[in-house]
């Protein structure tokens, strides 16, 4: 988050160095009349009586200086801690260029000439950005497929992937079988670019040495593996069936029902079940909310440990009697008698 917003490359070596070496998905754009001489006016003089160095304020102006790469600049900023974003620079040889849109990418359609925006992940086809130059439309396209081809699900991940509005499929390895291992990823991961349901479909991987017991109620054996079902969550839904062999005549087979649906089984929940599923549906909300409460109980955890708040004994006061005529002067004169007496 300390790094720059936009990272600026010049080759398809650098995009793997510098924006896929942490992160498998990322946002290129190119614009051959981008240069650092031709933004002007208040965003000029706010970048030149910046704090940054010449180099930076360089490439600040290039980033800044067509529409096409500020918006990109403004999504990169607002999305920066969830994705990687690059642009490349108008300097950059077409060989580089080409590297990009190998033969089997972007339709046939060649690179466009007068600058893209595209989303780029290594063994995966280039996806060009079709869509409107605006802040919340390319928001939008970044956030929609900010996934990779095939994801490693895992306790961290499962639930926000699961929640895509997709099914699930996931191809489940045993991590010390490393042959077959290898196989079947690759194949999972040939059928996620290039498979007729692809569109489908979020495509993952899972350990299911690791994950055993909770791969379990979908009936996956450790014994069987590699082994593929489908799952749709919101729904409590899985498509399951050893005897159906291969990736692809496993989706083939589950698109034309040939393999039934099973309902997955409820697990049955306590109160406390129920409120930790409540605090991860709700979040970021319920953070806020336990945040408060802690905030509160640990304010008044402190007021205890000082004691309790009691007011001021009540000073005492002399007993007052009715008292008429000669009784009361004589025992007025009496008190103020006692009181000088006293001082």
């Amino acid at each position: 988050m300390s790094a720059r917003a936009v990272s600026i490359i010049s080759s398809y070596a650098e995009s793997k160095e510098q924006l896929l070496n942490k992160i498998p998905v990322a946002y290129i754009v190119y614009d051959p009349n981008a240069s650092t001489s031709t933004s002007s006016g208040e965003e000029d003089s706010t970048i030149d009586s910046s704090g940054a160095t010449e180099e930076e304020k360089a490439l600040e102006k290039l980033v800044q200086s067509t529409e096409m790469t500020r918006v990109f600049g403004q999504v990169a900023r607002k999305l920066q801690a969830q994705g990687s974003f690059g642009m490349l620079s108008p300097s950059t040889t077409s060989e580089e260029m080409t590297k990009f849109f190998d033969s089997s990418s972007n339709s046939g359609n060649g690179i466009p000439t007068s600058g893209f925006i595209a989303r780029i992940e290594e063994d995966v086809p280039i996806k060009v950005y079709t869509g409107e130059v605006t802040t919340d439309a390319l928001t939008n396209f970044a956030q929609e497929t900010n996934l990779a081809a095939v994801i490693e699900l895992g306790g961290q991940n499962f639930r926000f992937v699961s929640r895509r509005g997709k099914s699930v499929a996931v191809a489940v390895y045993n991590p010390e079988d490393t042959i077959k291992t290898t196989n079947f990823k690759k194949e999972m991961k040939d059928y996620a670019v290039n498979g007729k349901y692809k569109d489908e479909y979020i495509y993952g991987t899972m350990d299911g040495i690791k994950w055993d017991k909770f791969l379990s109620q979908f009936s996956i054996q450790k014994e069987n593996l590699p082994e593929l079902f489908v799952l749709d969550v919101p729904n409590r839904t899985y498509w399951q069936d050893p005897s159906v062999f291969g990736v692809s005549n496993f989706i083939t087979a589950v698109q034309n029902g040939e393999i039934e649906p099973r309902e997955q089984e409820k697990r049955k929940a306590g109160i406390l079940d129920e409120i930790l599923q409540a605090f991860v549906d709700y979040m970021p909300y319920s953070l806020f909310f336990m945040l408060a409460l802690f905030g509160t109980v640990f304010m008044l955890v402190v007021r205890l440990d000082d004691g309790p708040i009691m007011p001021p004994p009540p000073q005492p006061q002399r007993e007052k009697k009715k008292l008429g005529g000669k009784e009361a002067e004589e025992k007025i004169d009496s008190d103020d008698s006692a009181d000088k007496k006293n001082k």
